[in-house]
């Protein structure tokens, strides 16, 4: 598109993540003129791993996937084109714009690591005044209240025995399900509504065991919570500590009480957390908009979003933002299919905003 390479920056966000990687955060600058806000744009470039080997095909107004039981991936590749979009009617006008960077995003769907480790110096001094992240369905709906969540790795440790002597070993299965049992049975699994608070908690991974002909002597779970509320959240926390705590201690009694010895233990430690945040209805950057989405023929309207995404990162970072669309629906599923109208008016609410068209 013409853009020089000096503007053309990567981070070493990779680096920082528990993932690895091969690249950091992609980030363009688009120096423009003084007298409207520096804009930043966002969306992220990693799909889901069920999203390989997709087959997109348009069939009438949308994109459908051809491949059978997989992920179309519009989820955020239509933010990326979207993006593209934008810097290519930046490219054209040559500066006559206000200041834009765009930031393309890696490692979203893993727990917003690439914005978690964006290296914000890249951005340009003074920083970004509003961010427009593109990661959703409705090009109308405008993400101005985003949820938090908080990841804790589990480790049981149980005692191994064979299993032809299974009554002198110690499972660390069986002290991963009393405790998961209890959470659920006492109603902090799923969706949490207790105690004046409001949350979700899931537990997403389990690994474990050697063999089948081994008691299983460790089990690893990743759970996580989300909620608008940090106090609650850390409630909920609180209480799958106990339980995972509570069913080791029974566990140990039970050892002790057969002549086994009392091995049995947990272990927490954090895992990747964003915290949630709110933009007010007239903050500039929600104003903004609003105002662009009318431009293009469409009614605005604020979104509470209980996914998360990377905006939560951006705003901790100290850029106000909010989330737009960009088309697509029923991400990570074999379901997922692509709006084109609301995709190219997505398109177009970008460029606006890009080109500084609605300075407010």
């Amino acid at each position: 598109m013409g853009v020089p390479a000096e503007h053309i920056l990567s981070d070493n966000a990779h680096e920082r993540s528990e993932y690895g990687g091969e690249t950091g955060n992609l980030v363009v600058r688009f120096p423009g003129k003084a007298g409207g806000p520096h804009r930043m744009f966002s969306t992220h470039m990693d799909t889901v791993p069920n999203a390989v080997g997709s087959e997109p095909r348009l069939v009438g107004n949308r994109i459908v996937n051809g491949a059978e039981g997989k992920a179309l991936g519009g989820d955020a590749r239509c933010g990326v084109a979207i993006l593209l979009a934008a810097a290519r009617a930046l490219a054209d006008r040559v500066g006559d714009h206000p200041p834009c960077t765009l930031c393309f995003f890696v490692q979203e769907e893993v727990g917003l690591v690439g914005s978690r480790n964006l290296e914000v110096s890249l951005l340009g001094e003074p920083l970004p005044e509003e961010c427009y992240n593109f990661d959703g369905g409705d090009i109308e709906l405008i993400a101005n209240r985003v949820i938090g969540t908080e990841r804790m790795n589990i480790e049981v440790r149980g005692l191994a025995a064979h299993t032809g002597r299974a009554g002198q070993g110690i499972s660390a299965a069986v002290i991963f399900a009393d405790a998961l049992a209890g959470l659920h049975r006492d109603g902090w699994v799923g969706e949490v509504s207790r105690d004046g608070g409001w949350a979700t908690s899931n537990i997403g991974v389990v690994r474990g065991g050697t063999g089948s002909n081994v008691v299983m002597p460790g089990i690893y779970g990743l759970a996580e919570c989300r909620s608008f509320d940090r106090e609650f959240r850390a409630k909920v926390l609180a209480a799958w500590r106990a339980a995972f705590e509570g069913a080791v201690r029974r566990a140990n009694r039970e050892a002790e009480a057969n002549g086994i010895r009392p091995a049995a233990g947990v272990s927490f430690s954090p895992g990747p957390e964003y915290g949630p945040y709110e933009l007010p209805g007239n903050h500039p950057t929600v104003v903004a908009a609003r105002k662009a989405i009318e431009n293009v023929g469409r009614t605005p309207a604020l979104l509470e979003d209980r996914g998360g995404m990377d905006t939560c990162n951006i705003v901790a970072k100290g850029i106000p933002a909010v989330g737009l669309g960009m088309g697509d629906h029923q991400a990570h599923s074999a379901d997922e299919w692509i709006d084109l109208d609301h995709f190219r008016d997505g398109c177009r609410v970008a460029i606006e905003l890009a080109l500084g068209g609605d300075d407010s």
